[in-house]
Parts: C-alpha cells; sequence; structure tokens
C-alpha cells in the first residue's frame, strides 16, 4: 500500500482527498460517507461518530498511515462496497469501523500505523474523561500505553499542537452535531489549516453526493 506523505505545515491546495459527510435525513437511516481522490468518487466504509477524531488528530500529527491515510490510498475495499449494498447483512459490514471485513478482533487487522492512530486519538479525545484534557494529560495517557511508537511520535510533537488537537476534535464533532438531518459537511484529508483557524463551517442540505 503506497502513502503519499503530507509535511508537518501544509496549504489548502495540499489536500489529498475530499470527504463529504451526509447525515441520515430519517429514522432507519444511515449516515454515509462519500470520499473523492483525483477526480474518482467512492462511497467509504466511515463511522462518523468515531472516525472524526481521527481526521483531526491525524491532520495535525501528519499521520500518513492511520485510518484516514489507509482510506485515501484505497484501503478497506471490501468494507467500502458492503457500505453501498442493500442487504442488511452487508451494511452491517460496510458500518464496522475500519474495515473489519469479517467482524473480527481489531487486534487482528489493525495495521501498525493504524493501531498507533487509533491509540493517540483515545488519548486526544479522552472519551472516558481519564486525566485532564491538557497537552500533559494527553502525554501521560500514551505513556501509560507503553507503546514505543507513541512515544516516537509525541516527541515530535509539541504541545501547542497537542492543544490544537484537544480542541479540533470538539469543534468538529459540534459541527457535525449542526449539521441537519439530510444535510453535508464537506472536509478534506488532511484537514486545511483554515479549519483549526475558525473557518466558517462548510455545511449545507442535500447537495452533490446527498442525492445519490
Amino acid at each position: 500500500m503506497a502513502f503519499i506523505e503530507i509535511p508537518n505545515a501544509y496549504t489548502p491546495d495540499m489536500a489529498v482527498m475530499e470527504i463529504t459527510l451526509v447525515k441520515a435525513a430519517r429514522p432507519g437511516d444511515r449516515d454515509r460517507a462519500y470520499l473523492t481522490v483525483g477526480g474518482v468518487t467512492r462511497r467509504g466504509p466511515v463511522h462518523v461518530i468515531h472516525d472524526l477524531p481521527h481526521l483531526v488528530v491525524e491532520s495535525l500529527f501528519a499521520i500518513t498511515d492511520g485510518l484516514w491515510g489507509e482510506l485515501a490510498a484505497g484501503s478497506h475495499a471490501v468494507a467500502s462496497h458492503a457500505a453501498t449494498a442493500r442487504d442488511p447483512k452487508r451494511h452491517k459490514q460496510g458500518r464496522i469501523v475500519s474495515g473489519a471485513a469479517a467482524g473480527a478482533p481489531t487486534e487482528t487487522w489493525l495495521t501498525p500505523g493504524h493501531r498507533r492512530a487509533k491509540a493517540i486519538t483515545n488519548c486526544v479525545a479522552n472519551r472516558w474523561g481519564d486525566g485532564p484534557d491538557t497537552p500533559a494529560g494527553v502525554r501521560d495517557r500514551a505513556a501509560r500505553e507503553n507503546d514505543q511508537s507513541l512515544d516516537a511520535l509525541l516527541a515530535r510533537v509539541d504541545d501547542q499542537t497537542i492543544a490544537l488537537a484537544i480542541r479540533g476534535v470538539r469543534d468538529l464533532e459540534q459541527r457535525w452535531m449542526a449539521v441537519p438531518p439530510g444535510g453535508t459537511l464537506r472536509l478534506s484529508w488532511p484537514l486545511a489549516p483554515g479549519f483549526f483557524a475558525g473557518e466558517p463551517r462548510r455545511v449545507a442540505k442535500r447537495s452533490g453526493p446527498a442525492d445519490q
């Protein structure tokens, strides 16, 4: 699998993949994600609530081999195909986060890069309230993982970037919550610097892939 290198400092024209998230329009519907790379759009196996924090952290920490890097590289094709299926069992298969195509335990299918990205994203998102939501708190949670790859990653990330990631995760979740049923949220991988600078929300109602 070939990943596209993303520098620590990038500009909006460096976006590798366009992301269109479509919120479920009615009870029984599912959120959908459309990924566009090189002018080609495909349905993606994205679990929005779980995967948006990954988008923030992997963008800011320049992680190219995590979840979103794998999706941009065309990984998880089986789960992507299942996400478009009408059959309920194949729909469920497509919703398995990050392409666990056979529903196997995550330990058996996560790549090392994806596993590292998942671990650091959990440290930043801190959904279980394990310590303070501060750079020091993130570093402490990561240290307790006893994972040298996390240590190496955080060695090149300063506290300002970690604090930005903490705020970015919350902000992106709020943006998604503000999208009305049937509406869309357009993003990119990696996220453009304007996102972290408070750029106006790119929220629309039923445009593009939302009508598919």
